[in-house]
């Protein structure tokens, strides 16, 4: 798979509806067990973030990194790392979009998931 084919993915609960990301095996409303999956959406909105000046083991990036939260059109909230070039240029309220890249390296071996980058501007 692509990385332009990878899409964020919650999972709707059956039972009430709420959608919970990341999986969980119960629902934390109503403590379902079914699901279905949901694509979560391709735009998202930062709503708050930190700069991490001593970032964990593997992380091949200059300090800081860049950590924040993002609430997707459905009312999910993610965190992730942002891929950021300028963090003077960062906003609350920031139209940002997922991206899948690696994030850091562990016992050797490249760990990947979802990042957050700024939208293109027009």
């Amino acid at each position: 798979m692509s990385e332009e084919e990878r899409k964020m993915i919650g999972f709707k609960c059956k039972g009430c509806g709420r959608i919970n990301y990341p999986k969980r095996a119960r629902c934390l409303t109503c403590k379902g067990m079914e699901f279905e999956e949901v694509e979560l959406g391709e735009e998202c909105e930062l709503v708050t973030y930190t700069q991490v000046y001593n970032p964990p083991a593997g992380y091949k990036g200059d300090p800081p990194l860049m950590l924040g939260i993002v609430k997707f059109p459905n009312g999910v909230l993610a965190m992730g790392q942002l891929a950021i070039d300028h963090p003077k240029d960062l906003k609350l309220g920031a139209k940002l979009r997922p991206i899948w890249g690696m994030l850091r390296e562990i016992g050797g071996k490249e760990v990947f998931g979802f990042k957050f980058e700024l939208t293109k501007k027009e």
